[in-house]
């Protein structure tokens, strides 16, 4: 019987438990599994912000993570997608390589969005990638003290960054621009916590503030005001890299492919889609965030929906929910916000060094999900609710 070849695009969170799933589960007699990346180690994304202030991070080999199972790892650059040919085009080495596939998992991540605000990108620094964190790191080293830092953006992102590098660098002036409120998501103990936090940090904080620009040295607000800095740091919004949009499947605005419940594009269903890079038509119970919390989950279903397809079982639609957010604030300090399963927070938070444990332990049990599953296939398990609209066909066919 001819094998199905499945090829996987990245391996992040959502690629890598993909594979570990799919591989630990008696496949290699039904497919061949192909895992793409540009490097051969997994980047723990969630602590970008940490290694940008300096603070030693683990590599983690992604030939080591996938042990002896069935796997065959390929370290190169995906520069095309042929979804007609069914043919993925990896740059490895300078060398142009085909690679064919029949069923493709697409979770190629996402990067920091670009921005119309002028500025951004001849003035800024981010943390979306570890390269790019690693450019700030460099830049915050130089840096003498007094220097000025400003980070723009009150989301997560932004408060991670801000806090990490004020702790790291405390003879440095940080400050913190916003549009809104910093952590607007947060329930109102959470948010009066951060404020606590931001002051005892020395963090100064514009909260709404609107940018209209980045010079070399400031931050030019809608007011006309400037907030002047020697290094600054976009911390906006993530956006997913444009090779679906390229490629011609259905997008949405963010660049991510859209996803029917059981993971499938829906322009091109032999496409399965995970992470960062892909997006439900329909809430699966929850609204998707930009997370490992929710990209280990959906790699983990898109593998238990290609098995069952390899299996000739009916695949199942995916269900999720949320329980906590968490906020690292520094080694020291960290925030830990339950939510109700829609992520709508909750007033119970747990905060200081005990809050700081919690994250780090939650940051641990992402990483090591994975060779768990390497070891356990079928272990990882997630809270999911929720199920396939009854318009599902009519709202898909609004997308397409």
């Amino acid at each position: 019987m001819k094998k199905t070849r499945v090829v996987i695009i990245g391996a992040g969170y959502a690629g890598m438990m993909t594979a570990l799933r799919l591989a630990g589960k008696d496949t290699h007699r039904l497919a061949d599994i192909t895992l793409i990346n540009p490097t051969d180690q997994f980047v723990e994304r969630i602590r970008n912000h940490q290694f940008a202030a300096d603070v030693r991070i683990q590599q983690h080999s992604i030939r080591k993570l996938l042990g002896s199972r069935p796997v065959s790892f390929v370290q190169g650059w995906v520069t095309a997608l042929d979804v007609q040919r069914r043919v993925v085009q990896v740059d490895v080495d300078g060398e142009t390589r085909e690679i064919d596939y029949d069923k493709l998992v697409y979770t190629p991540g996402s990067v920091a969005a670009r921005s119309n605000l002028p500025g951004v990108a001849e003035h800024t620094y981010n943390v979306a990638t570890r390269p790019d964190a690693a450019a700030l790191r460099d830049r915050l080293a130089e840096l003498a003290p007094g220097s000025r830092v400003a980070v723009v953006g009150g989301g997560l992102t932004g408060i991670e960054s801000a806090t990490e590098i004020a702790e790291a660098y405390p003879q440095l002036q940080v400050s913190l621009v916003t549009a809104g409120v910093p952590g607007k998501g947060l329930s109102g103990k959470g948010q009066a916590y951060l404020a606590e936090t931001f002051k005892v940090m020395r963090i100064q904080v514009h909260d709404h503030t609107r940018v209209q620009r980045i010079e070399a040295g400031a931050v030019i607000t809608e007011s006309g005001a400037h907030i002047e800095f020697d290094a600054c740091v976009w911390a906006g919004s993530f956006e997913a890299v444009p090779l679906a949009r390229e490629s011609g499947l259905a997008v949405n605005a963010k660049g991510q492919m859209l996803i029917d419940p059981y993971m499938r594009s829906i322009s091109h269903p032999d496409i399965y889609g995970a992470g960062d890079g892909a997006a439900p038509v329909d809430d699966p119970g929850a609204p998707l965030r930009m997370a490992c919390a929710v990209a280990l989950p959906m790699g983990a279903h898109t593998a238990d929906n290609l098995l069952a397809l390899l299996e000739g079982q009916p695949q199942q639609p995916f269900n999720f929910g949320y329980v906590v957010q968490c906020v690292s604030l520094g080694r020291q300090r960290g925030l830990l916000q339950f939510v109700n399963a829609d992520d709508s927070p909750q007033e119970y938070i747990v905060t200081g060094r005990m809050g700081a444990i919690a994250k780090e332990l939650i940051c641990q049990f992402a990483f090591r999900s994975l060779p768990a599953e390497r070891m356990f296939p079928g272990l990882f398990l997630w809270l999911g609710k929720g199920g396939v609209p009854a318009n599902f066909d009519e709202r898909i066919s609004q997308h397409v």
